[in-house]
């Protein structure tokens, strides 16, 4: 089997059946407008400030010319034109005559180019204009297509709307008898101690020959393997068993051991004609009822109990301490391996356990699922729709059969896709779906289907679900420190803190001019510091919010400080609350986790591209395995006032931990006071102990914060704290 790369230029016209006047080179994978840009010389998008002049692409029809150049087909062999993906809608021309057509960016394209194509033949791509519905702006013009609808803008995203070929796209030579496609099915038994794996190899054709699987062990051991003749069936079935199995586990919970199947065809001499490589993980997910869920509610008229929300791994309950991911790049064909490494490096570092990729972005490329199946990150993948009422229109529903049928069958062979969802706030009011909606009835069907062992919901939230808030202090002047103490959702798997970019990052957006003080115009407005979110019109600098606790800032610097501190401590504030209503609460996501683009201001934890804020210490902090804890009803404090402080020892862990004390400090402008001491006894396996109440007459100050330090004298690892404000 041989592939080749293409050379190839793009250009546009109003008329597909015009061929354009001017081409310019193209990267594939990328995106058009990344290929004009450069050609016209302008900015890096991300650092433009006239993101506007990219409008008029989306009207155009883009076409992409390769000369096609390959080598001698000789005998048995077949010419494939290949692409994991175009973006959205395109049609595939050989010497002007069409040969394909398509609707959906997610599903491959593989054509036999043999009859039709000679060398030196002209290949054409032609993306037609994205897809608008309606006379609506934003985010409802993507309610009538299976395209992100965060690229139609987003309170984080600009309107950036990628066509083009966005995946691997190349020519491949064949042979006339090749592997078409290898798919599994695995069940585990109820007490993990034997793995049924069936495999199905689909053949482009029936042939004589041979062909061989086999199932090897993490180890490199061979577990169990086939030779089979071949004769009148182009399909071809194999099981297998595996006793004792080496499952699959989320980090901090165990190993993340992959089997290799290898399935290769031979011709009757016993060449080797075309073979397929397959990791598998082996683990089972489910989706439980939460403890206590059964018991609500208890008096008539009853309604149905909380739907389950705890994630259940190969028979143990795992408290999910995740985050959103959002696509890394406003144009996700440039995105790769070296974009999500690192950021999967800092979810690991930051003691999370999941990733939910958001309905509103593209789904992910493979090389996304292989890190988090090398990493032990558990994925909630949403698939691509996103706060809207989507159409139901027959080829509407096609188009998402087509393309979810597709994802389902890229990712169902992760291990780390542990959870499938319809897609993101579908049952709320501005979306205005139901459960009786056609596509997420579908939806459902197709992944029980091709995946029946993986969990589905239809959105989120559900029913009992948490999805915000989204401020630390909102517009009624409610503090994120109250909000989840009085609440009690199965699972936050939405709820966000904003805080801006560094200084240095702020500087490289913008001129000095503009830098300080903040205005609602400009880059400021641009990157989302103001008017961003409908639900404050200060979103998401909030610069009111950082002068009712602190003052009027006197310099760029000041307000970052403070603004980063509120973002800080409100996460902790909310993930460590989240842990202690444990178990009856499951998940703690916080929305978001990364960004797409530099930003003034969001709820993201890592600026763009891979650069942590001070609150992705302050996760990590919250989010390790084990820690003293203090919950507190507020953060601004005046002189006078009884401080008070909840002690708790959070503990996640697999293994029960020893006994210890616990020593709180305050540290007042420059003195650190003693206040409290609590031995606590020992804590079973995933475990938290409430402890006693600090209380502190609070004295007059003239820093403008102080510290709460929580200190165990044998685990420094476990100590903790947290800075409040003195107003």
């Amino acid at each position: 089997m041989s592939r080749y790369n293409l050379d190839w230029k793009v250009g546009y016209s109003s008329d597909p059946s015009v061929r354009p006047e001017r081409f310019v080179p193209a990267s594939v994978p990328g995106a058009v407008q990344l290929d004009w840009a450069r050609a016209e010389g302008w900015p890096h998008y991300w650092q433009d400030s006239s993101i506007e002049r990219y409008r008029w692409m989306e009207d155009m029809y883009w076409i992409y010319e390769a000369e096609l150049s390959f080598e001698d087909l000789g005998e048995n062999k077949r010419l494939f034109f290949v692409s994991r993906g175009i973006d959205y809608r395109f049609l595939v021309r050989v010497d002007g005559k069409t040969v394909y057509g398509q609707e959906g960016m997610f599903t491959p394209v593989e054509i036999d180019l043999t009859e039709d194509a000679d060398d030196g033949s002209l290949l054409q791509v032609i993306v037609f204009p994205i897809p608008v519905f309606g006379d609506g702006k934003g985010r409802s013009e993507a309610r009538a297509s299976v395209k992100p609808a965060v690229s139609y803008g987003w309170d984080f995203h600009p309107r950036l709307v990628p066509s083009g070929i966005w995946r691997e796209t190349y020519l491949e030579i064949r042979s006339d008898r090749h592997i078409r496609e290898l798919s599994f099915n695995y069940t585990i038994d109820e007490d993990l101690s034997r793995v049924l794996l069936d495999l199905c190899v689909e053949l482009n054709q029936a042939c004589s020959g041979l062909l061989e699987w086999n199932l090897l062990h993490p180890s490199g051991e061979v577990v169990d393997g086939q030779s089979i003749s071949l004769g009148s069936d182009a399909i071809v079935d194999g099981t297998c068993e595996v006793h004792d199995p080496d499952l699959w586990w989320p980090r901090e919970y165990g190993d993340q051991p992959l089997y290799l199947l290898h399935v290769s065809l031979h011709d009757e001499a016993g060449r080797l004609i075309d073979e397929r490589k397959q990791n598998i993980g082996f683990r089972r997910s489910r989706l439980v009822m939460n403890e206590g869920a059964w018991d609500e509610p208890q008096s008539m008229p009853l309604t149905r109990n909380a739907p389950p929300m705890t994630l259940e791994l190969n028979g143990r309950r795992i408290f999910v301490k995740g985050s959103n991911w959002v696509a890394p790049d406003v144009f996700p064909g440039v995105s790769g391996e070296d974009a999500y490494r690192p950021l999967i490096e800092k979810a690991v570092g930051a003691h999370l356990n999941l990733l939910r990729c958001w309905g509103g972005s593209a789904v992910n490329k493979p090389s996304f699922y292989d890190l988090c199946d090398q990493m032990g990150i558990m994925v909630w993948q949403d698939f691509p729709l996103a706060c809207n009422d989507y159409v139901e229109s027959p080829e509407y529903l096609d188009t998402l059969d087509q393309e979810s049928l597709s994802i389902i069958k890229q990712l169902k062979p992760h291990p780390s896709v542990v959870i499938w969802c319809g897609g993101n706030e579908l049952f709320n009011k501005w979306s205005g779906m139901t459960d009786q909606s056609k596509a997420i009835r579908m939806l459902n069907r197709n992944c029980f289907t091709h995946d029946p062992d993986t969990p589905f919901l239809p959105t989120t939230p559900i029913m009992g679900v948490g999805h915000g808030g989204y401020l630390f202090r909102d517009v009624d002047g409610v503090e994120c420190f109250e909000l989840f103490r009085r609440a009690r959702r199965s699972a936050y798997v939405e709820f966000g803190v904003p805080g801006p970019a560094s200084v240095d990052r702020l500087s490289s957006l913008m001129e000095e001019s503009e830098l300080f003080p903040p205005r609602e115009s400009g880059v400021w407005k641009l990157r989302h510091g103001f008017g961003a979110w409908e639900g404050d019109p200060e979103s998401w600098l909030c610069v009111s919010t950082i002068e009712y606790y602190f003052g009027r800032s006197e310099s760029i610097e000041e307000l970052v400080e403070w603004a980063q501190l509120l973002q800080s401590e409100g996460y902790k504030a909310l993930f460590e609350e989240a842990r202690r209503q444990k178990p009856y609460c499951s998940m703690a996501i916080n929305w978001c986790f990364n960004e797409p683009w530099p930003a003034v201001a969001n709820n993201s934890i890592i600026a763009w591209p891979c650069d942590p804020k001070p609150s992705y210490r302050a996760v990590k902090q919250s989010c390790r395995p084990t820690l003293a804890s203090a919950r507190v009803k507020k953060f601004s404090w005046s002189q006078g006032e009884m401080f008070e402080a909840e002690l708790w020892m959070l503990n996640d862990a697999l293994h029960s931990i020893k006994g210890d004390r616990i020593e709180a400090y305050l540290q007042l402008d420059d003195e650190e006071t003693f206040v409290l001491g609590w031995y606590f006894d020992s804590l079973e396996a995933d475990e938290n102990r409430m402890g006693p109440v600090l209380r502190f007459k609070i004295p007059e100050m003239l820093s403008q914060s102080f510290r709460l330090v929580l200190r165990v004298e044998a685990r420094p690892d476990w100590n903790s704290e947290y800075t409040f404000c003195y107003r």
